[in-house]
């Protein structure tokens, strides 16, 4: 079988040369140095960087986690360094480097490391080996708090990394001194890190081509992972930096993750009972897994049994082997199919929540509605997406104030009136609508969903608590069958479910 992970590191890797190849024809001052910075601070939001003098001023912006600004002109002399965290109402300086010497024709690499309370810059020095046409200069540097000191084995491809004669190629602790590790040829390594003086394996990558970076330099940093399904395989993960691009490479052993909310309100009644769901791969050989048992109307699904395959939990997510193509089955428990889904390709270090929505036995028809997680926790903020899970309300407008100022009979007065002082989040929200991710301070909201057909509110959250840190789907359901006007279902009325991160 194809290892689609060395796949995916040849593909990935031909792509960052390319876009190196298109940035670096740009036309260079003579008078210049070059500065990089790399955002490796693994719960900071993203950031602005100012580089000032009197009148001359150079801004980076809008640099986030795990991104790199590839190399910029900064004319030489003495310069201030400021960080700027970008925040929901108003920016904060998070950095301040005064009177840093850019001097001519030096390449320099400052890093934003640690976690947000404690950030601070770290510079390092690029590899001072010149590559030939046939070579590539590495330097690596540790660069994730969460990780401890390590060894790190750079080996052909294969080679058995627990034979007690091979020693490791450097090791390091967090904010150690960049190692400088030369000039390599510009071959396929595996690469291997291990908890320092131990052959246990941290982070593994196999077959990863540098051939199309030959004659070129990279800086390698060992970064952390931020959401569960990533550290459950690794607690890093490495950021490569080019000239003028990035790539960031996971640990082949990482999965992805995926959670299935149950939302379709007639579904129990048509099936006659809970509902599964099964998953199909022809890439992995499986056909009909159980990947969610017997699961009802606002149950969101664990891992259940004991799968063929290596499914696990963390917390709400079931680690799935990636693949491109799996199809997936919604079934009466045990029985009848009812529903089979397009091909849906799986990501390996992405996270999904899957909506089983809309009717089985009636308009709007029941589907899948997927979409991606990004739950990297960012300390300033509370992150937040809204799905539209209610069939039955139509077309919406979402409010989303501080708990307390207005009351339901204000919002609904706005709404009627076309009062502009209060302003909805969304307006025109329809069934399977998704948002993107909204940055909003932490903090005690009231959440009142309104259909636009009624012009009052069906959904009525009072007092909804978004703390620092937290990434939060907000998703709109609707009552179990019978639908409104009746109250016998259950849940009784319209509501929200919110799941986190």
């Amino acid at each position: 079988m194809i290892n689609s992970n060395r796949l995916r590191n040849k593909v990935l890797l031909a792509a960052a040369v390319t876009s190196s190849l298109v940035i670096a024809g740009c036309s260079q001052d003579d008078d210049n140095s070059k500065l990089r910075v790399i955002h490796a601070s693994p719960d900071a939001p993203a950031v602005n960087v100012m580089v000032t003098s009197g009148t001359y001023s150079k801004e980076i912006s809008n640099l986030d986690y795990a991104a790199s600004s590839g190399y910029q002109d900064i004319r030489t002399g003495s310069r201030s360094i400021t960080v700027e965290a970008i925040i929901p109402g108003g920016n904060a300086e998070v950095i301040s480097v005064p009177g840093f010497s850019f001097v001519k024709d030096v390449r320099y690499n400052v890093l934003a490391v640690n976690k947000t309370a404690d950030i601070k810059p770290l510079v390092v020095e690029e590899s001072a080996a010149i590559p030939g046409a046939g070579e590539v200069a590495v330097a690596v540097v540790h660069a994730s708090p969460d990780a401890p000191a390590v060894d790190v084995y750079v080996t052909a491809p294969g080679t058995d990394i627990t034979s007690p004669a091979l020693t490791p190629n450097f090791s390091f602790d967090f904010k150690d001194p960049a190692v400088d590790a030369g000039a390599l040829p510009a071959g396929s390594y595996d690469i291997t890190v291990t908890l320092k003086g131990t052959k246990t394996v941290a982070y593994n990558i196999s077959d990863v081509d540098l051939s199309p970076f030959a004659g070129q330099k990279l800086l390698i940093a060992a970064i952390s992972t931020t959401t569960a399904t990533n550290k459950e395989a690794s607690p890093i993960k490495l950021l490569v930096a080019t000239d003028d691009a990035q790539l960031v490479l996971i640990d082949e052993d990482t999965a992805a993750g995926a959670r299935v909310l149950h939302l379709s309100p007639d579904a129990d009644v048509t099936a006659g009972g809970p509902v599964e769901v099964l998953a199909n791969s022809a890439a992995l050989g499986v056909t009909g897994l159980e990947l969610v048992d017997a699961f009802t109307y606002t149950q969101i699904a664990p891992p259940v049994g004991n799968p063929p395959l290596p499914l696990t939990t963390d917390g709400s997510y079931v680690l799935v082997p990636p693949a491109d193509d799996f199809i997936f089955d919604v079934a009466v428990d045990g029985g009848a199919i009812v529903y089979t889904s397009d091909e849906i390709a799986l990501v390996s270090g992405s996270e999904y929540t899957v909506i089983a929505a809309g009717n089985v036995s009636r308009s709007p028809a029941f589907g899948l509605l997927a979409t991606v997680d990004n739950n990297r926790s960012v300390i300033t903020q509370a992150t937040v997406k809204v799905v539209h899970g209610a069939p039955a309300a139509g077309s919406v407008s979402v409010y989303v104030t501080p708990a307390g100022v207005y009351s339901k009979e204000d919002i609904e007065n706005a709404f009627n009136t076309g009062d502009a002082s209060i302003k909805p989040l969304l307006e025109n929200f329809d069934f399977g609508d998704i948002t993107d991710y909204v940055a909003v301070p932490p903090g005690d909201y009231d959440i009142r969903v309104v259909p636009n057909a009624l012009g009052i509110a069906a959904i009525n959250a009072e007092g909804a608590t978004l703390p620092a840190g937290v990434v939060a789907t907000v998703i709109a359901r609707q009552p179990n069958d019978p639908v409104p006007p009746a109250t016998t279902g259950t849940p009784a009325d319209f509501g929200l479910v919110v799941l986190t991160n």
